[in-house]
């Protein structure tokens, strides 16, 4: 419930604290005297637009701040825990502020957020419904969940039911409908695809190959170099040719040597390293035949390279990506092509699976819908008593399941197929209209006290506030809405703006509004009324004038007891 509510600097309002209590409360005050502006604050940290006109004349800004009971508000708590924020305790604190300038705050549990987060959060806390403000009521959209809110358990998990068919079938509808969009295009993609792996069959590209021939273009590129240093060196190492090679030399000088070795140590000594350098070399004229053998250079060989890299090289740009990455794509668009050829028996198997589910949803549609049928009954019988009470007695009220167009197809939805609006013919003889071509402003007023009234055991927003929804009524009638705001703050906190004698009497807490001038500034001030202060403004709301003032004040003690009188029959 609204706990308490503080206002800074909007219009009359210079600073303003209220206490709210349970139950019903009323504010009523002469006209002017600032009622309309605690609607306006109230609405304005709600989250509704900022209307810098209500800045107080002289003042850079002004804010309000209210604190709200979240107890027992399971999805007040979801949402606030989905953005990271948290109450104090159950005690959740809203502030507003609007400056002349662009700047203006929004505050939730002291974090900053935005004007989006607060409209939502104000949706599950607070209804106002003001004279004119009849949006939701007019809304064809809001009355289905409105109907289902007379919904027992079995209902509810009849609800549930419809909605996991739902999901079901909506997840095997999307896989139909791409499987359907891929088989449109399939022949162009087939033949799209037939090319490529083609072409890509035809390279026989394998991993690794680019790098190899790579470096073979390499090899060749220095060829002729290679073949002359390595000959020029086996020749004058090994092979000799006309002159001696340097092994042969070698082999002359060593000989000598070893003649001479037993003459000395150091002879012998230079004749083993010289037979060492002897077989060293012949391993080395030995490795440079190899090389000559196995490195010759072969001009048909270098321009299949060529050729092949070039091939390569033009794929790669084609293809957008490296020859190693064109191999992991051959095999992807062949298995793409293979299932593009299985298409026909994937496809059978997903419309199969597809009306399978859309047959299982329309099942547990179906149950809903004669549920929902019968809570319908029961509402619109309801509807016509409330109506009734409030002085529309020959009105019908019908909740009219509407159909689709011939040209429109029964589209499954989470919430069943099921399209309800509300309908009435308030004039007896008179066929029922949507609600929106019918009620006027009088009616409309009712039908949404009726509604609330019909609809206050069953949950729905905690907190209820009436702008003089009141107007126009008296008499018999502004007793049966002052009862039926009474029962219906049983179930939900209640606040009222009224002129009716009736409805304030009916109160559990009555505030005063009154408008006075100081210094010459004008400032609205609010007074919570005990039982004698009460009585004086009940009387004055029945229009109690001086020479009346004895009679009047008994009267108004009057509808005040009958009122404390009636309450206290009310069920606990």
């Amino acid at each position: 419930m609204l706990v308490s509510m503080t206002v800074r600097n909007i219009a009359l309002i210079e600073n303003l604290h209220i206490e709210f209590t349970p139950g019903m409360q009323v504010l009523s005050g002469e006209t002017g005297a600032g009622k309309s502006i605690l609607i306006d604050s109230i609405n304005l940290v709600l989250g509704e637009r900022a209307d810098r006109g209500l800045i107080r004349s002289g003042c850079d800004k002004a804010s309000v701040e209210a604190l709200i009971d979240i107890s027992g508000l399971d999805k007040v708590k979801e949402l606030l825990s989905e953005q990271a924020l948290e109450a104090d305790g159950d005690l959740l604190s809203i502030y507003r502020e609007i400056t002349h300038g662009e700047r203006n705050i929004c505050r939730v549990c002291g974090t900053i957020v935005p004007l989006t987060l607060l409209r939502s959060l104000s949706e599950l806390l607070v209804d106002v419904h003001g004279q004119h403000e009849h949006q939701s009521l007019l809304d064809s959209k809001k009355h289905m969940s409105f109907l289902d809110s007379f919904g027992d358990a079995a209902f509810f998990e009849q609800k549930q039911k419809t909605a996991a068919a739902y999901r079901t079938w909506r997840e095997s509808s999307s896989k139909f409908a791409a499987l359907r969009k891929e088989n449109a295009q399939r022949a162009e993609r087939t033949e799209y695809l037939s090319n490529r792996v083609r072409e890509l069959d035809a390279a026989q590209l394998s991993l690794g190959e680019a790098d190899k021939l790579t470096a073979e273009r390499d090899r060749f590129a220095g060829a002729e170099k290679i073949d002359t240093a390595v000959r020029s060196a086996y020749t004058e190492t090994y092979a000799g040719g006309r002159e001696q090679s340097a092994m042969n030399k070698l082999r002359t000088a060593a000989e000598g040597m070893r003649v001479i070795e037993h003459l000395d140590p150091r002879f012998e000594a230079l004749a083993a390293r010289m037979n060492a350098a002897y077989y060293e070399l012949e391993e080395i004229g030995l490795e440079l035949r190899d090389i000559l053998e196995k490195e010759s250079f072969d001009p048909e060989r270098n321009e299949q390279v060529l050729e092949r890299l070039d091939l390569i090289r033009k794929l790669e740009r084609r293809y957008g990506m490296t020859a190693d990455e064109l191999v992991a794509h051959h095999e992807e668009i062949r298995d793409e092509l293979n299932r593009l050829g299985s298409m026909e028996d994937r496809l059978k198997r997903a419309e199969a699976d597809y009306k399978q589910k859309l047959l299982l949803y329309r099942q547990e549609a179906a149950a809903l819908t004669e549920m929902r049928k019968k809570l319908a009954e029961q509402l619109e019988s309801t509807m016509e008593k409330e109506l009734s009470d409030l002085g529309m007695q020959n009105t019908r009220f019908a909740c009219v399941f509407e159909q689709p167009g011939p040209d429109q197809k029964k589209v499954p939805t989470a919430e069943g197929d099921d399209h309800v609006a509300f309908y009435i013919a308030p004039n007896p003889g008179e066929p029922l209209k949507p609600l929106d071509k019918t009620a006027s402003g009088g009616e409309l007023s009712r039908l949404m006290l009726a509604m609330k009234a019909a609809g206050a055991a069953h949950g729905g927003i905690p907190c209820m506030i009436f702008d003089e929804i009141d107007t126009g009524i008296s008499g018999h009638i502004a007793q049966v809405v002052a009862e039926k705001m009474a029962s219906i703050a049983r179930y939900h906190q209640v606040l009222c703006v009224t002129h009716l004698a009736q409805i304030a009497a009916m109160a559990d807490t009555q505030f005063l509004v009154m408008k006075n001038v100081v210094n010459d500034r004008t400032f609205t001030s609010i007074t919570q009324l005990e039982k004698e202060d009460r009585i004086r403004e009940v009387a004055r709301l029945i229009g109690v004038s001086n020479e009346q003032q004895e009679s009047g004040f008994a009267h108004a003690r009057a509808i005040l007891n009958a009122a404390w009188d009636w309450k206290r029959k009310l069920p606990k």
